[in-house]
């Protein structure tokens, strides 16, 4: 295995990304860890030749924005051979078309353009180009379709967003799960609210929550997430920027943070808030219902909270399910990991090294027959698990929990489901 990123030295002092009111305090060396979560290796050889970066994470006691002070950018290239779609979920499919149903009756979209930057696959954006009635622009790296104008009324881009002078008008901008990728992200903000200039325009930015990723075990701290956001930092980067805070909240069980944004623009439809959004002042628009604040000093306090804990939780939990891995095999069981996404890529760096699981499932058909960065286990179809004896099912997201319980029903696999 080869190290990149840098390991060791004095890191430079980082001034905070989000509120840029105070320097960043390192407070997490977690190591080595793989830095490509999303490449799936062709053969064992590869897999285990794939390099690792260092995961050197700093706080902000201002906001409680986090960061990877080790972040090397010239040692991930984002391309065509990443797979990070989640779109084979049921489950995440559901949430993704409820999510397409808000934006378009919340905001005017349709005669209109959504700019999405980090467009994965286009799933999303050609959902809400057919829903809203819009048309489509969509950036990504990843993006492995045709290149062009597609029927849905969006036009795909293979690479990163320019976002020059030559960027068309936009009336809404989404980034879905990139911005935590960005190495700037507040220059990133700043360019869009440019590039808006005196236009109304909406804005839906979703990351994953550090607000839960920092109280757990961290099984999404990877290597390709450069920061790490809550609620209140969220908020704070977005009005440094420039842009106005609409509502923000969790969604897809606490995994996920998103913020809804605006510039020169009316306020968005009333009553078509998310369910939980907390939103500036104490009422819901148009309405006598209450409703949540937006993040304060109390949610930054419970943040710092969990950033002072999380180095003993994580090491304590990396253990824990080494040791749980230990006592299944003991007791003649064969355990399995269902999900080979970033957070099953992580969890088994630290937790099964030596692969001693007896299988790692995913319902995404391209992972089959292919390995994991790093650690070298082989992905397989769930379905091969009927008749395979294993009576424990590691989970390391519980947004799936429902959805993988039915599909083992359905395999006529008995198996306990543990969530890690």
């Amino acid at each position: 295995m080869t190290g990149a990123g840098g390991s060791g030295g004095r890191q430079p002092v980082h001034r905070c990304t989000a509120c840029g009111r105070h320097d960043l305090v390192p407070f997490a060396d977690l190591g080595e860890i793989p830095v490509y979560c999303g490449v799936h290796w062709a053969s064992r050889a590869e897999a285990l030749a794939s390099p690792l970066g260092r995961m050197w994470l700093a706080y902000c006691p201002e906001c409680g924005y986090v960061r990877n002070l080790a972040f090397d950018p010239a040692v991930l290239v984002y391309d065509t051979t990443m797979d990070t779609n989640l779109h084979h979920s049921p489950a995440f499919g559901v949430f993704s078309a409820e999510l397409v149903k808000h934006l378009a009756g919340r905001f005017p979209l349709r005669g209109g353009t959504v700019l999405d930057v980090g467009c994965g696959q286009g799933e999303f954006l050609r959902e809400l180009c057919h829903v809203a009635g819009c048309r489509g622009i969509g950036y990504d790296a990843m993006y492995a379709g045709p290149p062009g104008p597609d029927p849905s009324g969006a036009t795909f881009h293979r690479g990163h967003a320019p976002l020059d002078d030559d960027t068309g008008e936009f009336d809404l901008v989404t980034s879905r799960h990139w911005f935590e990728h960005l190495d700037d992200p507040y220059s990133f903000l700043v360019r869009l609210r440019e590039l808006a200039g005196d236009r109304p325009v909406y804005g839906y930015l979703e990351v994953p929550d550090a607000g839960y990723d920092l109280s757990t075990a961290g099984w999404e701290v990877i290597y390709p997430h450069v920061s790490y956001f809550d609620g209140y930092s969220l908020c704070r980067i977005v009005e440094r920027a420039g842009w106005r805070v609409l509502a923000t909240g969790r969604l897809f069980s606490g995994m996920f943070r998103y913020v809804e944004i605006s510039v020169n623009a009316a306020p968005p439809v009333a009553g078509t808030e998310l369910p939980g959004a907390e939103l500036p002042g104490a009422e819901l628009p148009g309405t006598e219902l209450p409703g949540a604040e937006l993040p304060d000093l109390a949610d930054r306090d419970r943040q710092l909270g969990s950033i002072a804990g999380f180095a003993a939780r994580h090491a304590a939990e990396r253990e824990r399910w080494r040791g749980t891995i230990d006592r299944l095999l003991a007791a003649g069981d064969r355990p399995v990991l269902w999900g080979a996404g970033s957070r099953g890529v992580q969890f088994l760096h630290l937790a099964d090294p030596d692969r001693r699981l007896a299988a790692v499932v995913d319902v995404n058909p391209r992972k089959w027959g292919r390995y994991l960065p790093v650690t070298g286990h082989e992905v397989r179809d769930p379905a091969t698990l009927a008749g395979s004896g294993t009576r424990s099912v590691i989970i390391t997201n519980p947004a799936y929990r429902d959805e993988i319980d039915a599909a083992l029903r359905q395999l006529g696999v008995h198996a306990e489901l543990l969530v890690a």
